[in-house]
């Protein structure tokens, strides 16, 4: 069994992100993508030696999920790490990004109609999946909810990773969008008629149930398709995959009617399983916080023979 290493010993890890993105926040020229892209193809294999612990912790999990050999768990790790390193970099400057700079990176198919709920997976560069959405859709609310693994005043964090988290939300605060932490003032957003989105497997929604996911027992929320039921606005499923050329699609589908099992079964169990390495980083960064979440993302992540019992509706 894999050790996951406790947040107080990240501190190395959490002091050479601030010191890169510092770095590279006003010297990325977002008029020219393909900088960004070259940067993370480049530097794809430093993220892997500074994060070796996710790395295998990613491997672990995409051989669970994914049934993968470990030939397989490699090329996903590598293709996670690559990833990540271009949607931190295009983070950096999406506040910066013009209408025609951002057609430049992601390409969207698919079209809305307000209100609704957009519902996406935490898979590719879900900040990218909402910055474009919220140029083409004015007026987007984002759940983003509160971090079940950071206690109300940070005490969880270490300085450095405060440092980065404050410097986030401060390139949040200057995208077209309303961050709206509180999952119980969603149903008045989508009432006043706006575009509501939020991830379906986040940790942060206020109920959980079992739900067979990807092979195993995983707590998922039924609360996004209450919300949507109540509101008797649809369900829009929007996923967000990098493309050969590393620029992105956004793809919205359809309306779907708000039921969990089919949305796991027809839109985000395909998709995963075609693009395993968009996914990857959030498998090991929920194993990660196993031991602080109250609702950790799979059941079977205490594989030692301990019994644990979470609370679920």
């Amino acid at each position: 069994m894999i050790r996951v290493r406790p947040p107080a010993a990240r501190w190395p890890f959490d002091l050479l992100r601030l010191v890169f993105e510092a770095t590279l926040r006003d010297a990325l020229p977002p008029e020219e993508p393909e900088i960004l892209r070259f940067l993370a193809g480049f530097g794809w294999r430093f993220e892997e030696r500074l994060t070796v612990m996710r790395g295998r912790l990613m491997a672990e999990e995409a051989r669970r999920c994914f049934d993968a050999n470990v030939r397989t768990a490699s090329a996903i790790v590598r293709e996670a790490n690559d990833l990540a390193l271009q949607a931190r970099m295009e983070r950096l400057v999406l506040p910066r990004l013009s209408h025609a700079q951002m057609d430049a990176i992601v390409r969207v198919e698919g079209t809305l109609s307000t209100p609704a709920l957009l519902l996406f997976p935490h898979a590719g560069n879900v900040d990218l999946l909402v910055a474009a959405v919220a140029l083409r859709w004015p007026g987007l609310v984002v759940f983003t909810g509160r971090d079940p693994a950071v206690s109300a005043d940070g005490a969880r964090l270490t300085p450095f990773a405060r440092e980065v988290l404050r410097r986030r939300e401060e390139d949040r605060a200057r995208l077209p969008i309303r961050w709206e932490p509180d999952a119980a003032a969603l149903p008045g957003w989508l009432a006043r008629g706006h575009l509501v989105a939020a991830a379906f497997d986040d940790r942060a929604w206020p109920t959980f149930v079992r739900t067979p996911f990807l092979g195993r027992e995983a707590l998922l929320s039924p609360d996004p398709f209450a919300l949507a039921r109540a509101a008797g606005v649809p369900i829009v499923p929007a996923t967000i995959r990098r493309e050969r050329d590393k620029t992105s699609r956004l793809m919205i589908g359809p309306p779907t009617p708000p039921d969990l099992g089919a949305y796991v079964r027809d839109h985000a169990t395909p998709f995963l399983r075609t693009y395993p390495g968009h996914y990857a980083r959030w498998l090991a960064e929920c194993r990660m916080r196993e031991g602080q979440d109250d609702h950790p993302l799979f059941t079977d992540y205490a594989d030692d023979g301990r019994w644990r019992r979470w609370p679920v509706a």
